[in-house]
């Protein structure tokens, strides 16, 4: 602290503390899918498709992968010759990013099972289907099942099903 006199009045200068604070903080990396709206019914008599929507909340680079139980939809109905109790489809998924654009892949049904890595999709793929380097926070993602009946073979009459599970996680 510095004192002076001058006409005799007393001015005092003082120094100025300094306290500094640090705020810190971590955001994990979150990833998560959420169905929107399920599939809706297929009329199997002809070529076709439905659609459905999930919400998907990632603030972080993600992968996401599909599995399918079969491989096509089944029915436990036993197929005579001439017929087929198996009915292959395609898998689409399209998923908004935060910066724009999207990120999507098509899948046949073979390529969804157990150990497959062909298709971006498919559970063991390597990179799965990948956003980059970008996010999708509360972004809609569309979901498709198409399918052509097959020409050679007939469909047995039953109710066709199949279990498809979409898995989404954060980048490693």
């Amino acid at each position: 602290m510095a004192l002076s006199v001058g006409f005799g009045l007393f001015a005092v200068s003082a120094s100025a503390a300094v306290v500094i604070v640090t705020a810190q903080g971590t955001i994990q990396s979150s990833c998560g899918i959420a169905l929107q709206s399920a599939f809706g019914s297929a009329n199997l008599n002809g070529d076709g498709s439905v659609s459905g929507s999930a919400l998907v909340n990632c603030n972080a680079p993600y992968r996401l992968r599909a599995s399918s139980s079969n491989g096509a939809l089944t029915t436990p109905t036993a197929a005579p010759a001439q017929f087929s109790n198996s009915l292959a489809y395609n898998l689409t998924a399209a998923v908004p990013l935060d910066a724009g654009g999207q990120v999507s892949a098509t899948c046949a049904s073979s390529t969804l099972t157990a150990g497959s890595s062909s298709c971006a999709l498919s559970p063991a793929s390597a990179t799965g289907l990948s956003s980059g380097t970008g996010t999708s926070n509360s972004k809609v993602a569309s979901l498709s099942v198409q399918w052509t009946l097959p020409t050679a073979t007939r469909l047995i009459a039953g109710s066709y099903s199949d279990v498809i599970t979409i898995t989404i996680a954060v980048q490693q």
